[in-house]
């Protein structure tokens, strides 16, 4: 599995309020990842868990107390896609789901999944300048950047954002919560 710094070196200059629209209304509200759910406890998202076919669930604290819950997910026919749910130091309230894709061939296919959840990504001009914010922080230098959400089109949803990276040997997606990695 891929290692992870700090959530909150990690998005430091995300954290900030965004007023940017998802597009497309069949785009669905950003709410967690499958059955585990934003500002959930550690122990709902474990019992949840259950339902998401998942295996060799770990669960351990970081030097900074932040609570990771490191579980693989085996879907039929795909590959074993490592997930991360990140609780951050001083909260038992999920904030942060990473989802590991071990293919980078895969992009497309990842990314055309997220659209038909999520609708339209940002435009260009807006990722262009996240990537370049957001890149430095990162364990290792990212190739690319998708971003959906946190759009003002649902109250719930401000602040909430899918992000997909792409690295030289993998993808990652990120469904976090701004307002919980504070």
């Amino acid at each position: 599995m891929a290692m992870i710094t700090r959530p909150a070196a990690l998005f430091g200059g995300l954290l900030t309020a965004l007023t940017l629209t998802v597009a497309g209304a069949a785009a669905e509200e950003i709410t967690g990842y499958r059955s585990a759910e934003f500002g959930m406890t550690s122990q709902e998202v474990l019992a949840r868990l259950e339902s998401d076919d998942v295996a060799n669930i770990e669960r351990h604290q970081t030097e900074d107390d932040d609570l990771l819950i490191d579980v693989e997910r085996q879907a039929e026919g795909e590959p074993v896609t490592d997930l991360r749910y990140v609780f951050p130091a001083g909260s038992d309230r999920l904030a942060l789901v990473v989802a590991f894709h071990p293919n980078v061939a895969d992009h497309a296919v990842v990314k055309e999944q997220l659209i038909s959840q999520h609708g339209q990504p940002w435009g260009e001009e807006m990722t262009e300048w996240w990537f370049e914010q957001l890149k430095g922080d990162m364990p290792e230098e990212p190739n690319g950047l998708t971003i959906w959400g946190g759009g003002e089109s649902a109250h719930n949803e401000r602040g909430r954002l899918v992000r997909l990276w792409s690295f030289d040997d993998y993808l990652s997606v990120e469904y976090l919560d701004t307002r919980l990695l504070r």
